[in-house]
């Protein structure tokens, strides 16, 4: 959801507060102005109601990407619980009411649903993205890996070298995507072996680069081995 789609929220939900406010104005009758029960209603209804609603935008929308995802659930959270501030705003500033302790503990209740379940919502959003680019982190190694590979495939001239680079590149393709802090000596040798395939490969050498080949193999097939003992 793009930045200025996100402000045009704000301002039409400002815009429709502003027009609820003068229909209100308008239709309720002058003596429920003295009242502390219509003004009760009407602070939760609107002010603190709307600046709610801003302070999650804004909490939200903080995190550029991941606001993707957590503006959708912010405005659900936003609009369900304004919905409700509106509704008991309007029961309090219409209706004969005249104690303050009874509308005051709902409006209390409901802003301590409110806090509650948008701790859970904005906090639950947040732990979600993070886990999901932790994965990306750890998918990252082997596709990195195969692109190597690839690359190298496409300078290769030599038909037996570049057959066995085809056999490491799908061996690539096949392994097990996630990474782990165990792995990385194994990573790391292998991320040398490609590299050093390619300098030889470079330099024409290759009888040695179809050796340096069968020790990628070999390394791979050791982080196959350690990937199914890590499970």
């Amino acid at each position: 959801m793009k930045k200025i789609g996100r402000n045009l929220i704000l301002i039409s939900l400002f815009l429709i507060f502003a027009l609820l406010n003068l229909i209100i104005f308008f239709t309720v009758d002058d003596a429920r102005l003295d009242t502390g029960v219509f003004w009760l209603g009407w602070a939760f209804a609107f002010p603190f109601n709307y600046l709610v609603f801003v302070l999650i935008h804004l909490w939200c929308g903080k995190n550029g990407g991941d606001a993707l995802v957590q503006m959708p659930i912010a405005y659900r959270l936003g609009f369900g619980f304004g919905a409700a501030y509106i509704v008991l705003g309007a029961i309090f500033m219409y209706a004969p009411i005249e104690a303050i302790a009874v509308p005051l503990v709902i409006e209390l209740a409901v802003t301590i649903a409110y806090i509650i379940v948008a701790m859970y919502a904005v906090f639950g959003a947040t732990h979600i993205m993070n886990t999901e680019r932790h994965v990306k982190e750890k998918v990252m190694y082997i596709s990195m890996l195969k692109m190597d590979v690839d690359d190298v495939i496409a300078k290769t001239q030599d038909p037996t070298v570049k057959s066995a680079l085809l056999e490491l590149s799908e061996a690539v393709r096949f392994q097990d995507p996630m990474s782990h802090p165990s792995l990385s000596g194994i990573e790391g040798q292998l991320t040398a072996a490609v590299s050093r395939i390619s300098t030889l490969v470079s330099e024409g050498k290759n009888d040695e680069a179809a050796a340096e080949i069968k020790t990628a193999r070999d390394l791979l097939d050791a982080r196959a081995r350690r990937c199914i003992m890590l499970k």
